[in-house]
């Protein structure tokens, strides 16, 4: 189980994997669309949805039951997947903006980050569209609420496109 703060990979992140003592096994690999990477000796291996940890612990097991006797496993990410958020509409500067590692956004911040509701926004209607298991999906935000101090938050995701639309009044 990932705890506070432990980045989960996903696909598009690409890993470097180091076993002491076997240099014929280091090689840089990157995550497919269906989780897996590829190896030498092991083949497909599925890494998304773990931790780092959980995915060294796993190749390392792997290694151990059939080809190396106690293989110190170093698993590191080279580079993230890019996990960008949308934002059009009325807001100052509207386009995409990257998330960086496994940071958590609320949909205020995200608008913050485009610079803030423009003079004419409605902030009661705002419209977030995101692929929630391979389907899309669309999600109706009342922001006003989330600007008193009991009004909760929401979590923006990666690939969300977030509309701001226009008062009338």
């Amino acid at each position: 189980m990932a705890g506070e703060g432990d980045y989960v990979l996903a696909a598009g992140d690409t890993l470097d994997l180091m076993v002491y003592k076997e240099p014929d096994l280091n090689m840089r690999s990157k995550i497919s669309r269906d989780g897996r990477v590829q190896l030498p000796l092991l083949g497909e291996v599925a890494v998304a949805g773990k931790t780092v940890r959980e995915a060294q612990d796993f190749i390392r097991s792997l290694l151990n039951a059939d080809y190396l006797v106690d293989p110190q496993v170093y698993l590191n990410i080279a580079s993230y997947t890019q996990r960008k958020i949308t934002l059009i509409g009325q807001v100052v500067r509207p386009g995409s903006y990257e998330l960086q590692g496994n940071e958590s956004l609320g949909i205020l911040e995200a608008i913050g980050m485009a610079g803030g509701f423009t003079r004419i926004a409605d902030s009661k209607n705002v419209t977030i569209k995101r692929i929630v298991g391979g389907k899309p999906d669309t999600i109706k935000v009342n922001t006003k609420r989330l600007e008193d101090a009991n009004g909760g938050s929401f979590q923006v995701l990666p690939g969300d496109i977030i509309t701001v639309g226009e008062s009338w009044y």
